[in-house]
């Protein structure tokens, strides 16, 4: 399937998630996964759709399945794992996530790293957000 194919594929399912057709979204996302096996489309699509449908555990396990794919799109791929980590009642694994985030955030000491991490958590020392 050519690239082009693929982020047609990928808008159109996401539009479908969007709008609440999540039955339709996921054959399309399936179908991208297996098409472009490394591409992160696919699974975080996928664990969109468990989201959608509050299978947070599945959300979970398909983002900790193919964490290889995923390193391309980290931030969202975190996003959406954080959001099915919490909502799972995975408290724990929410907090080792976010401790390792901040941890980071400080060695990184990056000034758009700080900003994303801040919007994200609402967390982080806010004079990093200024100049």
């Amino acid at each position: 399937m050519k690239n082009q194919d693929l982020t047609y594929l990928n808008s159109l399912a996401i539009s479908c998630l969007a709008t609440g057709l999540v039955d339709t979204a996921q054959p399309a996302f399936e179908m991208i996964s297996e098409a472009a096996p490394g591409n992160a489309a696919g699974p975080i699509g996928l664990a969109s759709v468990e989201l959608a449908r509050g299978n947070y555990n599945g959300a979970c396990e398909i983002l900790q399945g193919a964490s290889e794919e995923l390193k391309g799109d980290s931030e969202r791929t975190r996003n959406i794992l954080m959001q099915a980590l919490v909502a799972s009642n995975k408290l724990d694994e929410a907090d080792d996530l976010r401790s390792s985030l901040m941890e980071l955030d400080a060695a990184n000491d990056d000034h758009e790293y700080l900003v994303q991490a801040h919007k994200f958590f609402g967390t982080g020392d806010p004079r990093a957000l200024q100049g």
